[in-house]
């Protein structure tokens, strides 16, 4: 079968905005040696990555048919350090997942009326078990670096990778990185507050960002105190990577956008889905973003604007606030007491 040759694709990407791409034939399974060891030290709620690991393992394992997989990165806005609680920089818009996917399958739609076929595509973004940054790194673009994230040397970390494994048989095209360049540096190691970058890898139940976003319980005190106000993931390993002075501008408008810190702490729960439609941060339940502000806020010594997160009255805040030695006020009783009799 004739290969759909790699203009047709990149021209069907760059309709939708997608211009860093590769394909690659799938591999054959991978080396487990990586997920057994991230599975051994540990990953809290993330359990089910080890109950989905064959399919993990078996880049085909969504798509049986697939003859290729193309890989795409899609730049968001870099973070821009401030004082003041921090959210990461990819939580800034809309959701990506709801954009990329999309686009994803545009692309797959595309493919077809161009070649006149009915391959069937699997569109994957971040939320399927698919070894992203090992097919990534094996079409070229880019290497795992310190900090566990996938580097480019032309633009840096702060990609969002997205994946449609396809029937369509595309021509081979590598991305020309992969090569290891990190070289001595261990700025990310170095400054990642709760050392969670350790031989190379990311330890989960460590990381700042697994523990504001996915960790549904109360976060262990010696953790929360090195937080330094983040309250929805981490951009420190990023910030300290010196190839990340290469990030281009974000490519969708729609990935911005920004953060009132009043308006973050005056948020009612009956506003919290209405405020944050559309983005990443709606995943968190209405109690778990009130622990983090709650971590966030004592993490940098603001100590007197936790009143009113505590007054709630959420269980997991309460835990939460006993767990930082923080004095948790009783809570005022909510049925009338019974009048003695005169």
């Amino acid at each position: 079968m004739q290969t759909v040759p790699h203009a047709t694709v990149a021209a069907a990407c760059r309709e939708q905005g997608l211009s860093h791409l590769a394909s690659l034939v799938p591999p054959g399974p991978l080396d487990p040696a990586g997920l057994e060891r991230m599975l051994a030290d540990g990953v809290g709620d993330l359990a089910w990555l080890g109950e989905d690991r064959h399919l993990r393992l078996d880049p085909c394992g969504l798509l049986p048919s697939a003859r290729a997989i193309l890989c795409v990165a899609w730049h968001y806005p870099a973070a821009q350090p401030a004082p003041g609680l921090r959210r990461a920089a990819y939580a800034a818009g809309k959701d990506y997942h709801v954009l990329l996917r999309p686009k994803l399958g545009r692309v797959g739609a595309a493919l077809n009326a161009r070649c006149g076929q009915t391959w069937r595509h699997r569109a994957c973004v971040d939320s399927a078990p698919l070894a992203e940054r090992t097919l990534s790194r094996l079409a070229g673009l880019g290497w795992l670096g310190r900090n566990a994230l996938l580097i480019s040397p032309e633009s840096g970390s702060y990609r969002l990778l997205g994946f449609l494994l396809t029937e369509a048989p595309l021509e081979v095209q590598h991305g020309g990185h992969g090569e290891d360049r990190c070289g001595s540096c261990t700025r990310c190691e170095d400054l990642c507050p709760t050392r969670a970058l350790v031989g190379r890898r990311c330890l989960t139940e460590r990381c700042i960002s697994y523990l504001t976003i996915e960790h549904r319980g109360v976060i262990a005190r010696e953790l929360a105190e090195r937080f330094a106000g983040w309250w929805f993931g981490c951009d420190l390993c990023q910030e300290a990577c010196p190839w990340n002075r290469f990030a281009p501008p974000g490519e969708d408008v729609r990935l911005a956008g920004r953060d009132d810190e009043a308006a973050l702490l005056a948020l009612t729960a009956e506003r919290f889905d209405t405020h944050f439609a559309g983005r990443a941060v709606r995943r968190l339940s209405w109690e778990r973003f009130r622990r983090n502000l709650l971590v966030a806020l004592w993490s940098v010594g603001r100590h007197a604007e936790v009143g009113a997160i505590l007054a709630e009255g959420l269980p997991l805040v309460r835990a939460q606030a006993a767990e930082l030695g923080i004095a948790v006020p009783q809570l005022a009783e909510t049925t009338a007491r019974p009048q003695d009799p005169a």
